[in-house]
């Protein structure tokens, strides 16, 4: 390893939390070089441009194995310190099992699951003791919901993966932590909308911005916590899911998005 360089990683660099994890971390001066990950290469360039710490824009399909490849070879050959990884790459698509394509409903997972959990292998034996990791998850992990199931599994998915890895790090003086908000404003909801009928909940609930998100989330993960609520309604809502069946939470939730 070259503890020379210090590098942090954050993919879906080019818009939302992704963004402005960037923004902050460049502030925090956590790392010589930020490698700012995601498919356009363009935004990510303008995003590099807002930034005063070098930084270099990776574009990068986390669902290709190739793009993976190419990852991990480039950390292969420049052996550096990575002190920081953001996975913020995701997306979602509200409806039911009828009105998702298959081809929405497998990228969502190969984006959402084995992206993240791809990008974390690779980086991980470049970390040691201080180096910190976030995944982005979200408040949809704490209980099944219908007519956005598949993505609510793969934010599960992603809660109890970085909930077992934190584990397997002990001692390591790693700290990984699951970031779970709930409607942030980003553009989210705009992907994640379908035909499917229904509502989205996100008119009854307080839009966070990025900003807050993100600096709430690097302040959990700097306390080593293992999940970072980020807001009064996601930790509601993590206790809802612990303690009331997700039968009665399944049928509340179909109650609301049809308000």
């Amino acid at each position: 390893m070259n503890p020379s360089k210090r590098v942090a990683i954050i993919t879906g660099a080019s818009s939302g939390l992704g963004r402005e994890f960037a923004r902050q971390l460049d502030a925090q001066q956590v790392a010589d070089e930020l490698w700012l990950v995601a498919r356009n290469e363009k935004a990510l360039t303008d995003v590099a441009g807002e930034l005063d710490t070098p930084s270099r824009a990776v574009a990068a399909d986390l669902t290709s194995e190739a793009d993976i490849a190419n990852i991990r070879a480039t950390l292969s050959a420049e052996d550096p310190r990575v002190t920081f990884l953001v996975n913020a790459a995701g997306f979602g698509k509200f409806g039911d099992w009828q009105t998702i394509s298959d081809a929405a409903v497998d990228s969502m997972i190969d984006l959402n699951c084995r992206g993240l959990v791809d990008m974390t292998r690779a980086t991980l034996p470049y970390m040691e003791r201080g180096s910190r990791i976030i995944q982005v998850a979200s408040a949809a992990a704490f209980t099944p919901l219908p007519h956005m199931n598949v993505y609510a599994a793969t934010k599960s998915f992603v809660l109890h993966y970085t909930r077992a890895l934190r584990w397997e790090l002990h001692g390591t003086g790693i700290t990984a932590t699951a970031l779970c908000p709930t409607w942030v404003k980003t553009g989210f909801e705009k992907v994640a909308r379908t035909s499917g009928g229904g509502h989205d909940v996100g008119h009854l609930l307080d839009e966070q911005t990025p900003q807050e998100v993100v600096r709430r989330a690097l302040c959990a993960n700097k306390a080593h916590f293992a999940v970072a609520c980020a807001s009064p309604q996601s930790a509601a809502l993590r206790l809802i899911g612990k303690v009331v069946p997700s039968c009665i939470t399944m049928a509340g939730w179909d109650v609301l998005r049809r308000l």
